[in-house]
């Protein structure tokens, strides 16, 4: 078994390294075929820790009245905010539209009207400029190599009007393009925004709101237009 996850491992790095992010934009994208109930299951895992510290992080840019999350898969973290701000309004995009399926259906069971989600891709938002109060992403940009990440940040710097807040792996050590981890990047996403925001905070997410890779290189990173 160790032999056959070796070779996974391996034969994912080699298709990454000939596909670039186009690798990681198939394995969203058809997620929901290979990992049967992933989208439904999402819906509810809206009690995770780290969405409760990401709503938390992001009241404090408040008052806002348009929010944007890019990756939203079904929605959970704009479920949490919705119930917390329920005068705003909120938008999220992913590329994988059976997430977005069972998203919609899900907050329409729920009767929550303020949210609309949309299948579209990070490097291409299709939104005007300065359409959101805050952009935000979940664990989205780290699966973005060096072959988009600009554009991306681009992308998100041109939708927001005050405040850019993600929760990725961070790390000060690293360049903004990032060094590869595998299966994610790990870049510096203070210097990768530093030409477009003026004041930036980094919150490290501590082991008891989530383990893994993300107590050592998680962060939640608060950036001022």
């Amino acid at each position: 078994m160790n032999h056959l996850v070796v070779l996974y491992h391996r034969a994912r790095s080699l298709l990454s390294s000939l596909l670039g992010t186009r690798f990681n934009e198939l394995v969203w994208r058809f997620r929901h075929i290979y990992r049967r109930g992933w989208a439904e299951g999402l819906t509810t895992s809206a009690s995770h820790p780290h969405r409760k510290l990401l709503a938390e992080k992001i009241a404090f840019h408040a008052p806002f009245t348009d929010v944007l999350e890019i990756g939203c898969a079904t929605g959970p973290n704009l479920y949490v905010l919705a119930r917390k701000f329920p005068n705003a309004r909120y938008v999220g995009i992913d590329i994988n539209p059976n997430a977005i399926k069972h998203g919609k259906m899900f907050f329409e069971r729920e009767k929550i009207r303020n949210v609309s989600l949309l299948t579209r891709k990070a490097d291409a938002l299709r939104f005007p400029d300065k359409s959101f109060d805050i952009v935000f992403t979940d664990a989205v940009l780290m699966y973005i190599g060096p072959d988009k990440i600009m554009r991306v940040t681009e992308e998100i710097q041109r939708v927001a009007r005050k405040a850019i807040v993600l929760v990725e792996h961070h790390s000060e050590e690293e360049s903004p393009i990032g060094v590869n981890r595998g299966k994610w990047w790990l870049r510096n996403y203070v210097k990768l925004f530093q030409p477009y925001t003026r004041e930036a905070q980094c919150t490290k997410i501590t082991s008891d709101v989530w383990g893994g890779n993300w107590s050592q290189f998680g962060y939640i990173i608060e950036m001022e237009k």
